[in-house]
């Protein structure tokens, strides 16, 4: 508790970087240096996947197909494929080296994806299910992406980002500062949600029979008041089919 109270304390106070370097990083230098040749789940990742094997599971599901768009290495998907063996998975990616570590995480093909000159997703398959994860606040047309990803999915999308309303932020903003999601650039998230937004934005974009769930942040309160004291947001939209 001490260690997150200290991150928090930063969250609110600090900035992520002293310097700012202009050099543009190569993505796949990114998944080289920065995850390594055996990335792990972190606690936010692995309560994210949880989540939607418990969601699956809550709909009997065992054999399907699942496409994650913007897979990274895979540890996610290659969590979930644990709990359903049957079950097919694509992992989708800018970066040769994440299609590596993507295979060696279980995700059965991968295949390239550039989401800033497909935001129709046309290099995308039809899928049963649709995986959408940290993913959106990086891209200007979130908008047009989501609505793509629906109209592929045959029984639903799986969205998640930060809660833009959590505590830290708003705290950030009240001692003069913009909130920081971001870790080296402050252009690494162009998007944001709270969860007001998200509920708004789901309705505004003509999605029904939507399930939102929350998840990290405050022990306890954070169920409470989800908006305030939830640190991450997640949605599932049906697909074509339900």
């Amino acid at each position: 508790m001490r260690t997150q109270l200290a991150n928090w304390w930063k969250a609110v106070f600090a900035y992520p970087q002293k310097t700012l370097s202009l050099v543009t990083e190569d993505y796949d230098a990114y998944w080289r240096q920065k995850r390594g040749t055996e990335p792990a789940l972190s606690l936010w990742q692995r309560e994210r996947a949880d989540m939607v094997v418990e969601f699956l599971k809550g709909r009997n599901e065992s054999s399907f197909t699942i496409a994650d768009i913007g897979c990274g290495d895979g540890v996610l998907l290659g969590h979930i494929l644990k709990s359903f063996p049957n079950a097919r998975a694509v992992g989708y990616d800018s970066s040769s080296v994440a299609h590596e570590l993507a295979r060696k995480a279980g995700i059965h093909e991968t295949k390239f994806l550039d989401l800033r000159s497909d935001v129709d997703l046309i290099a995308v398959e039809p899928a049963d299910y649709i995986l959408l994860l940290e993913t959106l606040e990086h891209i200007p047309e979130a908008d047009k992406v989501l609505t793509a990803a629906v109209g592929k999915a045959k029984k639903g999308v799986f969205i998640s980002f930060p809660n833009s309303g959590f505590f830290t932020y708003r705290l950030r903003l009240m001692f003069g500062k913009f909130p920081a999601q971001w870790i080296r650039m402050p252009n690494e998230h162009i998007r944001f949600w709270t969860l007001g937004d998200l509920k708004w934005w789901l309705n505004a974009l003509g999605f029904k029979g939507i399930s939102i769930r929350t998840y990290q942040g405050m022990p306890f309160l954070k169920h409470i008041f989800p908006g305030l004291f939830a640190a991450g947001l997640m949605a599932f939209i049906p697909g074509r089919n339900g």
